[in-house]
């Protein structure tokens, strides 16, 4: 995901549509959010209640990841919502101070080696685990009524040699 300085000082969201790159203001397309999906619009809202620094995102990055992955998504789907302030990206944004000379951000996130499972070979392994013996015996009905399970893998199957 790649954040943009904007004019005025505003930080915008860097997503590539059909015609070509555009620059979606964050602060002014919050109303993407607002009917259905409360918290990413308290979330970003909460980050840029202050004015829009670098400093405020990357630090609270975990919660914002996701809203701001939600608001690229919205843009690419539908780039003529009328909630989105975009622009295309047409030249490189002016530096006007020279002690802030950031103009973008690119942030690539990666998940620590134990949490992948690309194949889904851990969830599945996980959903049809077997049940642990304790939980087998507190599941397990009464002695009087209970049903007698027969391991018919060792027995001999009739019409077989």
């Amino acid at each position: 995901m790649k954040l943009v300085r904007m004019s005025e000082e505003k930080v915008g969201l860097l997503v590539l549509l059909p015609g070509g790159l555009h620059m979606i203001d964050i602060a002014n397309s919050l109303g993407v959010f607002a009917p259905h999906d409360p918290l990413s619009n308290g979330l970003l809202n909460g980050a840029l209640k202050d004015g829009c620094n670098w400093s405020l995102i990357v630090k609270h990055w975990a919660h914002l990841r996701s809203p701001l992955k939600k608001l690229a998504n919205v843009a690419t789907a539908t780039p003529d919502h009328p909630c989105l302030a975009m622009q295309p990206l047409t030249e490189q944004p002016q530096i006007r101070d020279a002690i802030d000379q950031i103009v973008a951000i690119d942030i690539t996130d990666t998940e620590r080696l134990e949490e992948q499972d690309p194949t889904g070979r851990r969830a599945m392994a996980r959903q049809f685990r077997e049940l642990p013996e304790n939980k087998i015996q507190r599941d397990a009905p009464s002695a009087a009524g209970a049903a007698q399970v027969i391991d018919f893998s060792h027995h001999k199957l009739i019409g077989d040699a």
